[in-house]
């Protein structure tokens, strides 16, 4: 039996409430972290702590009731002016509201959460009891930065200050920025003689990096919501609609009874099909009613990532600040889940490799801070999200030269490459331009997870990149996965559903220009050479040779012709996924007007898209 029996929806309740209000704790510390004597600030984050306290108190989590009542008495001396605001407060902040958030995910087991380590509660009893922490020295340049956990550990315990090691000699520029790494990040797990308190945290801190795994969250975080906040403005409308559908149906039962008693004069007839009329246009008004109450602003999802590009910088021992644009941009809500690993592997690449440290930027005339921006905007049915930085941007040349090191292309393929095509070379399984592995990267599988997660919710990635100046990635994704519009193609009697998104054009072909080149079926379109397939080769249909229309299709950088019998115009419809068996190259099924089942074609995956265009079948 679980420690919940009986209270399991006031639990859920409180952890989805609770999570939302520690987020923006969250945020609001890295606002006090610019502005610490910000006393509206104070009070706003000594309320979020309080009313998690009384929640978990309701719900009999002792552990989390403890160390929530310890961080809100550090707020209360905070508030009162008791205390100064310092770095090292903040990191006991910050490693606090991680361990709250790991209590989260014990309670999401239905079990009650275990007792927060000493390294934590220990430095926050010390602040409170006013005693001095003097800033660990930092760490040797063999192992990632972070404070000096023994010493630290051992001075608390005693009651007296650490003394720090020797000291290590740094460059002018890089000694202004060592000051005080954040002790929620790990210390390495090399170390033999660090306290087990520490180890045990270093494995539990919910944002730390340094311990995440390839897909950037930790086991227990792995289980989606499987409820949604609706606006209650958005429900009323979805019910006023099934209230007019409810007496349009009437009405054609009654049109129908008419018929059939045999009253089909003009009046009955026009009756009908403007009753049909009205059901089709309530249809899509419900249908885009219901697509919106699933829509959410991706800010719910942007506002994770300041903590977590604030904690690596501090790591690296860099001066990031991750700027947000267009939180309020709405997207499915199952996508915004499915977002979190690219976006968190971006971030952690835009900190790590695209940011410089203090004494490079400050050697080519930058600010010592970089900025890092974070942006989603609405462009008709699809949404980009671009995550830019002002680093060192990346060499389309030591790129090419990596990949062909690596062995994952040869050197014949790399030497047809453009700029772009180089760029996009990081996105290969295994590639990585850092020598050494690190806790952090350096072992290629960040940007493939990347490609991957965002082919699967029908997206791309595009990169632009400017040596010097930084880099621009953009994911380009549709508004929803539920509903798509497509074109409809014929082979012979069967029809086909193409994204209506890839579409560029639709030809005739009787009339065109076909050519052959290199044994290659070509058509030129206003100019432009461009490679033609037959749908019923790649599909292994039997051809009619009737192919009398061309649908030019735009596929990421890659153009060409899909040959094919006939179109039957383009539709929105409902995708059903193939769960236990997807044929290669297919998307899903729908079902056209007629009741015929369609299949949606992959176009990427059916033409081998993989980065090296389109594969001869």
């Amino acid at each position: 039996m679980s420690d919940f029996s009986g209270m399991e929806e006031l639990l859920q309740d409180f952890l989805q409430e609770s999570s939302e209000l520690l987020d923006d704790v969250d945020s609001k510390l890295l606002m006090l972290e610019q502005s610490p004597h910000d006393h509206g600030l104070l009070n706003d984050i000594f309320r979020g702590f309080h009313t998690i306290k009384g929640g978990a108190g309701f719900l009999n989590a002792t552990e989390l009731v403890t160390l929530c009542h310890l961080t809100e008495n550090l707020f209360d001396r905070l508030r009162n002016d008791q205390l100064a605001l310092d770095a090292v407060i903040m990191d006991a902040i910050l490693a606090a509201t991680s361990e709250v958030r790991h209590m989260f995910g014990a309670l999401s087991q239905n079990t009650q959460p275990s007792p927060a380590p000493l390294s934590i509660t220990q430095v926050l009893e010390a602040i409170l009891e006013g005693k001095s922490l003097a800033k660990a020295a930092p760490p040797l340049p063999s192992t990632p930065p972070g404070p000096d956990w023994n010493a630290l550990f051992a001075a608390l315990t005693a009651g007296t200050s650490p003394q720090p090691p020797p000291p290590v000699v740094h460059s002018a520029q890089d000694k202004s920025t060592v000051n005080a790494p954040s002790p929620n990040v790990n210390p390495p797990p090399d170390v033999p003689d660090a306290p087990q308190e520490i180890k045990s945290y270093g494995r539990r801190a919910t944002d730390s990096l340094a311990n995440a795994s390839p897909s950037g969250r930790r086991e227990s975080e792995n289980v989606k919501e499987n409820t949604i906040r609706v606006d209650t403005e958005r429900l009323d409308q979805v019910l006023n609609l099934s209230g007019e559908i409810g007496l349009t149906k009437n009405r054609l039962n009654q049109l129908r009874s008419d018929i059939l008693l045999g009253k089909q004069d003009a009046n009955t007839l026009r009756a009908l099909d403007e009753a049909v009329n009205q059901l089709d246009m309530l249809v899509v008004s419900l249908q885009n009613s219901v697509m919106k109450t699933r829509m959410q602003p991706i800010g719910r999802l942007f506002k994770k990532f300041p903590r977590l590009a604030r904690d690596l910088a501090r790591q690296l021992n860099k001066e990031v600040e991750l700027v947000l644009v267009g939180e309020e941009t709405e997207i499915d809500k199952t996508m915004i889940e499915d977002l979190n690993d690219p976006l968190v592997h971006l971030i952690r690449n835009a900190v790590d490799h695209g940011v410089e440290l203090p004494a490079e930027r400050t050697g080519s005339g930058k600010p010592v801070k970089s900025l890092i921006h974070l942006q989603a905007r609405q462009i008709g049915d699809h949404i980009n999200i671009i995550i830019a930085d002002d680093g060192k941007g990346m060499d389309p040349e030591a790129i090419r030269a990596k990949a062909i090191a690596k062995g994952l292309i040869s050197p014949e393929v790399a030497s047809n490459l453009d700029e772009t095509q180089c760029l996009e070379l990081i996105f290969l399984p295994g590639f990585s331009t850092k020598e050494q592995i690190s806790s952090v990267s350096g072992r290629g599988v960040g940007m493939d997870v990347v490609k991957t997660n965002i082919k699967k919710l029908n997206g791309n990635v595009t990169i632009r990149s400017e040596v010097g100046k930084g880099s621009e990635l953009t994911i380009s994704l549709p508004l929803t996965l539920a509903i798509l519009p497509v074109l409809m193609v014929r082979i012979g009697t069967q029809s086909f559903a193409v994204p209506l998104s890839l579409v560029r054009e639709i030809i005739a072909l009787e009339h065109s220009p076909i050519q052959h080149v290199g044994g290659k079926t070509t058509l030129v379109v206003r100019g432009e050479i461009l490679p033609m397939v037959s749908l019923a080769q790649l599909l292994h249909w039997e051809e009619s040779n009737q192919a009398h229309t061309g649908v030019l299709m735009q596929v990421e950088n890659q153009s060409f012709i899909l040959s094919v019998d006939g179109f039957d115009g383009h539709d929105d419809v409902v995708i059903k996924s193939l769960d236990t068996f997807r044929p290669n190259g297919v998307a899903g099924v729908t079902m056209s007007s007629d009741g015929e089942i369609v299949l949606i074609l992959d176009i990427k995956e059916l033409f081998g898209l993989t980065g090296g265009g389109i594969v001869s079948h």
